[in-house]
């Protein structure tokens, strides 16, 4: 039993480039979101600080219960929006056809990623009962934002279609 790998090989690599853009655009996708989540307090906490204390409103911040569904909707808007944004604008520049289905890829990997990583060091706790919030917003976050930056790309091609 020989096995050709000069042949396997052969067949692999054009898929292998085919993929290439849509990995690199799920780890900018994750890399984005990984730099915008970490720091104590994370980088987008300071931003709705800043924002919150530039629009003299920094005491809402001590009804946190009440305000909590608001700062769901920043961490959508500031983390992954933007995220998902990037890794889409990146796969949308490099891949030009099926594009409704290649985007959801940088978003999906991206966000697995980052899922397993969040498992992994303990900030993610699949018992509990906020797990929508943990998984489902960033989850369609990073969708909504990987098809909003690889349609700006693409978007009068499409269109002619």
């Amino acid at each position: 039993m020989d096995i050709d790998l000069s042949g396997l090989l052969s067949r692999l690599l054009p898929r292998l480039r085919e993929y290439a853009p849509i990995i690199f655009g799920g780890l900018i996708c994750f890399f984005m979101a990984f730099f915008l989540l970490s720091g104590s307090p994370p980088i987008w906490i300071f931003i709705i600080y800043k924002l919150l204390q530039t629009v003299g409103a920094y005491g809402l911040l001590a009804f946190y219960k009440e305000v909590e569904p608001a700062l769901i909707l920043f961490m959508i808007a500031i983390v992954y929006l933007p995220s998902g944004f990037l890794g889409g604008l990146y796969t949308g520049y490099k891949i030009k056809e099926n594009l409704r289905i290649v985007l959801l890829y940088p978003s999906l990997i991206g966000f697995a990623i980052l899922l397993i990583l969040q498992l992994y060091f303990g900030v993610l706790d699949l018992s509990s009962p906020n797990l929508g919030r943990d998984i489902l917003v960033p989850l369609v976050g990073s969708i909504v934002g990987s098809y909003l930056g690889g349609y700006t790309v693409n978007w009068e091609k499409e269109e002619e279609l």
